[in-house]
């Protein structure tokens, strides 16, 4: 089935952004890190691909641009053989690339599991996961990942804008629900899949509604994940100030503090408000 979808697509607000420096280039921690690979690299940038591709290449694949070999040498704290480690597994699942669009990646996205909601002040695009519809009596792990490859490969081609906007904010609802341990294991595949294949994307994740138990999962879980990404993640617990710092309301569903109504209906994906601005 050809698939193609304007509602999402850059406007030429979008187009014309400029990106601030620190958006370009940031302190997470101890870390400097960049967002925006895409464009022009400063020297420091240049003299780090370079000495990797003196002791580790060079590698024929034509996916690997300078800006894809910083994306992963950041993304691996510039340790070689665990750079190129990475970069071998990418080659393989690039392999697998495009996800056909049939009747099971669109079950998985009319579920309302995953769905686009706006965009930040940034203009990088918001998703919504909702982990607590996660159900594998209805659907196989295979069938969640055919489908959120599919979904996050028409964010990345669709919504991105090279040396503009390159990362994406994910809002994760929980529902107050407990997670049996199946259910736990999918969410560690799906965010090692993610941190895997997805290289510097992550923004900011909020993860809204949780329980008690969850919070002493998450503290076992997040030793799955790289320290510069679990810096990136923050758990709302009633005050969704810092998220507001980052989106206009109107972006929002209500039922993460935003003026949306929330969503019944999820795929094709749109954008309902065009007003990115900061809140008032």
């Amino acid at each position: 089935m050809d698939q193609s979808y304007p509602l999402i697509k850059p406007n030429q607000e979008i187009l014309n952004y400029e990106p601030t420096a620190d958006e370009k280039k940031t302190k997470i921690g101890k870390y400097t890190i960049r967002r925006l690979f895409e464009g022009e690299l400063d020297e420091q940038d240049n003299a780090a691909i370079n000495k990797f591709l003196d002791e580790a290449g060079p590698f024929q694949n034509p996916i690997w641009t300078r800006p894809q070999i910083l994306r992963f040498l950041q993304a691996n704290n510039f340790k070689k053989d665990q750079t190129v480690s990475t970069m071998q597994q990418y080659e393989e699942w690039v392999k697998t690339l495009p996800i056909n669009y049939d009747e099971q990646v669109e079950q998985f996205l009319k579920a309302g599991i995953i769905y686009i909601q706006g965009r930040d002040h940034s203009y990088r695009p918001i998703i919504v996961l909702n982990a607590y519809k996660v159900n594998f009596n209805s659907m196989s792990l295979e069938q969640y990942l055919r489908g959120l490859t599919y979904f996050l490969q028409v964010v990345v081609n669709d919504m991105m804008v090279s040396g503009k906007v390159e990362n994406w904010v994910i809002l994760i609802d929980l529902d107050y629900k407990g997670m049996i341990g199946l259910q736990i294991n999918a969410l560690k595949q799906v965010m090692s899949y993610l941190q895997n294949n997805y290289r510097s994307r992550l923004y900011k994740m909020f993860i809204f509604n949780t329980t008690m138990m969850l919070n002493v999962t998450w503290n076992m879980a997040k030793l799955f994940l790289e320290e510069i990404t679990q810096q990136k993640i923050i758990f709302v617990k009633g005050d969704v100030k810092q998220l507001f710092q980052l989106v206009n309301k109107e972006q929002i569903e209500e039922k993460f503090g935003g003026t949306q109504t929330n969503r019944v209906e999820f795929w094709p994906p749109s954008i309902v408000s065009a007003n990115f601005r900061k809140n008032t």
